[in-house]
C-alpha cells in the first residue's frame, strides 16, 4: 500500500504546471565552464527552442513557476544512483543518494537550498581516505578517530561494516543590492579561480560563509569572505547532547582587475583562532572588519596569511592560461602555484571538446603545521586534498556529440614529507600515484543535468596498489567527482 502512495504522489508531480524557469544550480565541473573567478554554482538558463515529446522538458526542472512579477521558485530531486565491481575486492560497490533542490529567485536576488541523503560502499583507496580523515573522540587517555569525512559530502558513520551513511544540506544566497555592491552568504561550497581545483580554496568545502564584492571602478574590484570552519575534534567537556567540534574563523580579502581578455588579482587570506580542544573562545574583533592586515592587531593567536596573486589571460579566442602563486607568511617552503590552460575550440556537426591541463605544487607547509591554525574545513584541506607536500599534474577534458559525451580525469601526483594538517598524524599521502577516470554518458535532462553514465576507474599507487573500477548509473550535476587523491 505504502509503495502505491509513494508512485501517486510521484506521477502527480509531474501534473504541476510546467512552466518557463531561468535560474539553475549546478556546481562548476567538467561539465561547464566558467569566466567568473568565483562560481556559486547558480546561474540563468536560457531556455531552448520547442522540442517534441519529452525533451520539449529538458530545459526545466521538474516544478517551476514564475508569477506576473517575474519572481520565480523551482524544485527538483537531486540524486545519484550507480553499482559497480572492484575488481580484486569482494561485495558490490554502489551509492544511493537522494534528496531536494530549491532555487528562488527574484530580480537582482538568487538562492538555492538542498538537502542529501546518503548510503555508499565506495573503492578501497576512497575508503582509506575518508577513514583516515575522520573525527577524533576524546578517550580515557588520548583521542581516538571514528568515522570519515567525504570530500564534497558530509561527515560519516558506519553503514553496514565497510560502507558509510551520510547526510548535508546547503544552501545560498546571492543579492545584488545595487550595481556596486553585491551580498553573499550561506552554507555551501564555491570555487575560485579557472582550474580544476584551487589552491587556496576547492569546491570539496562545505562551509558557512558571508561577504560581498565591492565594484570600485567599472573593472576593478573588491571582495570579501568570512567563514566559520571545523576541526572533527570533539570537546570533552559540554553541556549539550552531543560534544561540540573545535571551531577556528576565516578571512579572505581579494582585489580583481577583469578586462574581456585578461584578469589579475592579489588575495589575502588568514584563519583566526577560536580556542582550543578543550575550550571555546571568541575570535577578535578585528576579524569582522572586511580589510586585510588586520590579523596583526589582533591579540589572540592568528595564522601566518596565505597571500598570493591569481591571474589569466585568453591570447587567442577560447584558450585561457590562468595561474595561482602563494606564500604562507614569508616561509620558503610554503611557495606553492598553478599553472594551466582552458581549450574549448568551436567545432561543427554537433561537437563539442573542453580540456584543462594544470600543474599544482604545494609547499611543504602551505596550510599550516597546527591544527588549530591551519587552513582545513572538517580535517581537508581548503584547496588541494593531499594537502602539504604535494606535485599533482591534472588533465581534464570533455568530448561531446549533442546528447553523448565523454569526460576524462587524468591525474598524476608525488608526496614529500610535508607538515601535518591534522589534529593527529593518521593520513599521509602515497609517494606516487597515476590515475584516470573515464566517463560515457548521455544526458537526460541539461538543466539537471541528469545522466546516465558508466564509469571506469583506474588507479596505481605505491601503498593501495591497483584499483580497477567499474559502474553504471544515472546521476544529476550535483555530483562532480571529488574523489581524485
Amino acid at each position: 500500500m505504502k509503495i502505491r502512495v509513494y508512485v501517486a504522489l510521484f506521477l502527480s508531480l509531474f501534473s504541476w504546471p510546467l512552466l518557463g524557469q531561468n535560474l539553475v544550480y549546478q556546481p562548476n565541473n567538467l561539465q561547464k565552464t566558467s569566466k567568473s573567478w568565483l562560481d556559486l554554482g547558480l546561474q540563468q538558463w536560457n531556455t531552448s527552442q520547442k522540442k517534441k515529446g519529452f525533451f520539449k522538458y529538458d530545459s526545466l526542472y521538474l516544478l517551476s513557476y514564475k508569477d506576473s512579477l517575474n519572481a520565480m521558485v523551482s524544485a527538483t530531486p537531486i540524486f545519484t544512483f550507480w553499482a559497480g565491481k572492484e575488481i580484486g575486492q569482494d561485495g558490490w560497490k554502489h551509492q544511493n543518494s537522494r534528496g531536494l533542490l530549491i532555487t528562488g529567485g527574484y530580480k537582482r536576488f538568487s538562492c538555492f537550498a538542498m538537502i542529501m541523503e546518503n548510503q555508499a560502499f565506495l573503492a578501497k583507496y576512497q575508503t582509506f581516505f575518508i577513514e583516515s580523515h575522520g573525527e577524533f573522540y576524546p578517550g580515557a587517555n588520548a583521542y581516538n578517530q571514528q568515522n570519515g569525512m567525504v570530500p564534497g559530502g558530509g561527515r560519516t558513520k558506519a553503514f553496514k561494516g565497510s560502507g558509510f551513511d551520510y547526510a548535508y544540506s546547503q544552501g545560498s544566497m546571492q543579492w545584488e543590492i545595487s550595481k556596486c555592491i553585491s551580498l553573499i552568504g550561506g552554507n555551501g561550497n564555491l570555487r575560485l579561480g579557472d582550474g580544476f581545483r584551487s589552491l587556496f580554496w576547492s569546491n570539496h568545502n562545505q562551509v558557512a560563509l558571508i561577504g560581498g564584492s565591492i565594484k570600485i571602478k567599472p573593472h576593478l574590484q573588491y571582495l570579501f569572505m568570512k567563514g566559520r570552519l571545523f576541526d572533527l575534534i570533539r570537546k570533552p567537556k559540554y553541556a549539550n547532547v552531543e560534544s561540540p567540534y573545535y571551531k577556528k574563523g576565516y578571512s579572505m580579502n581579494a582585489l580583481i582587475y577583469s578586462r574581456k581578455k585578461y584578469s589579475a588579482g592579489i588575495v589575502y587570506q588568514t584563519i583566526w583562532e577560536g580556542g582550543d580542544s578543550i575550550q571555546e573562545r571568541p575570535v577578535s574583533s578585528w576579524y569582522w572588519i572586511p580589510l586585510p592586515g588586520l590579523d596583526g592587531l589582533a591579540k589572540t593567536r592568528v595564522s601566518l596569511p596565505q597571500w598570493g596573486v591569481v591571474g589569466r589571460i585568453e591570447p587567442i579566442t577560447n584558450f585561457v592560461i590562468y595561474g595561482e602563486g602563494f606564500l604562507r607568511g614569508f616561509e620558503k617552503k610554503a611557495l606553492s602555484y598553478q599553472l594551466g590552460v582552458n581549450f574549448q575550440p568551436i567545432l561543427k556537426h554537433s561537437l563539442t571538446l573542453r580540456l584543462n591541463m594544470a600543474f599544482l605544487r604545494v609547499g611543504d607547509s602551505f596550510y599550516g603545521e597546527n591544527y588549530a591554525l591551519s587552513f582545513t574545513n572538517n580535517n581537508l584541506p581548503l584547496g588541494s586534498l593531499m594537502g602539504n607536500g604535494t606535485r599533482e599534474l591534472l588533465l581534464t577534458g570533455r568530448l561531446g556529440y549533442k546528447r553523448l559525451y565523454v569526460d576524462l580525469i587524468l591525474q598524476y601526483y608525488t608526496a614529500s614529507a610535508g607538515k601535518n594538517i591534522l589534529f593527529k598524524e593518521t593520513f599521509s599521502p602515497e609517494n606516487q600515484v597515476a590515475h584516470a577516470v573515464v566517463e560515457m554518458g548521455f544526458m537526460v535532462n541539461p538543466a539537471a543535468q541528469c545522466v546516465v553514465f558508466s564509469l571506469c576507474d583506474l588507479r596505481y599507487g605505491n601503498i593501495m596498489s591497483k584499483t580497477t573500477l567499474f559502474t553504471f548509473g544515472v546521476k544529476t550535476a550535483l555530483f562532480p567527482n571529488h574523489h581524485v587523491y
